[in-house]
């Protein structure tokens, strides 16, 4: 019998979140993950600049830092984590 092989990347993290709420939600298990190196540095980085390029109304507050929802949620380590991934983006202006 032929077992199929889950990828290693396979996580169950949901890429399109639909609340703030929700996208801190996810970051908190990626940042889990990545911390616990279950996710490698690449695909972390590769999520995070995913969330910040299609959900930048949800992560990022008007003056461009993270949204307060997002920084309270996920706590102070996890939020410099994000802030490090996040090194060097920046957010379009349209």
């Amino acid at each position: 019998m032929v077992q199929k092989q889950a990828h290693k990347y396979d996580i169950g993290i949901l890429k399109n979140p639909t609340t703030v709420k929700l996208l801190a939600k996810e970051l908190i298990l990626a940042s889990d993950l990545y911390i616990a190196k279950q996710l490698d540095e690449k695909h972390y980085r590769e999520l995070i600049l995913y969330f910040a390029k299609f959900h930048g109304k949800k992560l990022f507050y008007a003056s461009g830092s993270l949204n307060p929802t997002v920084k309270n949620r996920i706590g102070s380590k996890r939020c410099g984590l994000v802030e490090l991934m996040l090194e060097g983006y920046q957010p379009s202006m349209f």
